[in-house]
């Protein structure tokens, strides 16, 4: 994503200097074709020169701005990453100890199962326990 927005950076960036450099061609040979009409058309030149040197720091200066903020926008994506990754594995632990879980209570469910089974023999040999028919 770093170099991606690099590249597109670097294109915007040669192209306003393209469009500066044809404006001020067109420019100058706007002043030349017009030298003879002297100080105003000179000074319309001055001015649209100056106004195309403002714009082209105004567009460094948002250039910059806007790569500050796609690399603000990097480190949020990266940590963001980095949290979900750590979600994942939490998850997966969760997982694993819930499947340890059920396979611990099953076992407990069988031991209690074969303790009620032989409290049961024990009582039917002891001639004690509830009569047939009221087991429970």
């Amino acid at each position: 994503m770093k170099d991606e927005t690099r590249r597109k950076i670097d294109k915007a960036v040669k192209i306003s200097l393209i469009v500066a450099g044809v404006i001020l061609i067109c420019n100058d040979a706007y002043w030349r074709w017009h030298s003879r009409s002297g100080t105003p058309t000179d000074n319309d030149v001055n001015r649209t020169v100056e106004s195309i040197q403002k714009s082209n720091e105004s567009a460094g200066s948002e250039i910059e701005s806007g790569r500050r903020e796609i690399e603000a926008a990097e480190g949020h994506v990266n940590r963001t990453v980095d949290a979900i990754k750590r979600s994942e594995e939490a998850a997966h632990s969760n997982a694993r100890s819930a499947d340890e879980l059920q396979a611990l209570i099953s076992e407990c469910k069988g031991i209690v199962e074969n303790q009620r089974e032989l409290i049961r023999e024990v009582e039917a040999a002891n001639g004690i326990g509830a009569p047939e028919g009221k087991e429970g």
